[in-house]
């Protein structure tokens, strides 16, 4: 009976895994898509994922990918792959999208094979494929900023981090600020205090004498601005005198 017992939850986890899974392209779909888009001034390649559905046994095949604004009408730069290009039929190729003249926002990716040719040598022309869109957003920039008081020798220091996307702006949460002192040319750490959920990280100590101090973020590699992208950059604050 365990045995049956068994057999019977097998059958039923597989059953829910095939329900589960994906349909499989018919012959002549094609599908496309990409990450979320970080552009800066200059022009960035943006890899985009492509498939089409053919026969191993096509002669020769077309798929013309349109990056369209998100105004829905005009066109940006998009791309070809093909025999032509010795390309597979699921692979990886690139848009252009330049920050400093393209507009931010949702933009749409939209395949369509412009022709293949079966194996028998019949063709089939311009078959659309299925749209996907994908967001356009500018660069994270890191800002830091220190106050400081001092009362006698002791020194209590506040520093804020902050990161902006396109002009929207969010506290750096629990990363390390290195709070640091000026020793000749060099800068000595003092302490690292982790932000708070506001961004702001503080520190007493004590100086013997005039001493300028600053605060420095070393960038969060693995925090992502949006979802998925470049890493939110280092920053320094300015310097202050205490003491």
């Amino acid at each position: 009976m365990k045995l049956i017992s068994r057999l019977v939850a097998l059958a039923v986890t597989a059953t829910a895994v095939v329900a589960s899974a994906s349909p499989a392209l018919a012959v002549g779909e094609s599908t496309v898509s990409t990450t979320t888009a970080y552009v800066g001034d200059n022009c960035i390649d943006q890899p985009v994922n492509y498939s089409v559905a053919l026969p191993a046994d096509v002669k020769n095949w077309a798929l013309k990918i349109k990056a369209i604004y998100p105004d829905g009408v005009t066109e940006g730069v998009g791309q070809i792959v093909g025999t032509f290009e010795g390309s597979p039929l699921t692979g990886t190729t690139t848009v252009q999208i330049c920050g400093r003249v393209e507009p931010k926002g949702t933009w749409t990716l939209v395949p369509t094979i412009t022709s293949w040719t079966d194996a028998a040598g019949k063709s089939y022309y311009d078959i659309p494929g299925t749209p996907s869109t994908f967001q356009v957003v500018g660069q994270a920039k890191s800002s830091a900023s220190l106050k400081a008081k001092t009362k006698g020798k002791k020194v209590t220091a506040t520093s804020k981090l902050v990161v902006t996307t396109d002009g929207t702006s969010a506290p750096i949460a629990g990363q390390p600020v290195a709070f640091q002192k000026k020793a000749g040319k060099k800068w000595k750490t003092i302490k690292s205090v982790t932000t708070s959920s506001s961004g702001t990280a503080k520190v007493k100590f004590k100086v013997k004498r005039k001493t300028t101090i600053r605060a420095y973020f070393a960038g969060a590699g693995e925090i992502l601005v949006g979802g998925s992208g470049p890493a939110i950059p280092a920053a320094t604050s300015k310097t202050v005198k205490v003491g």
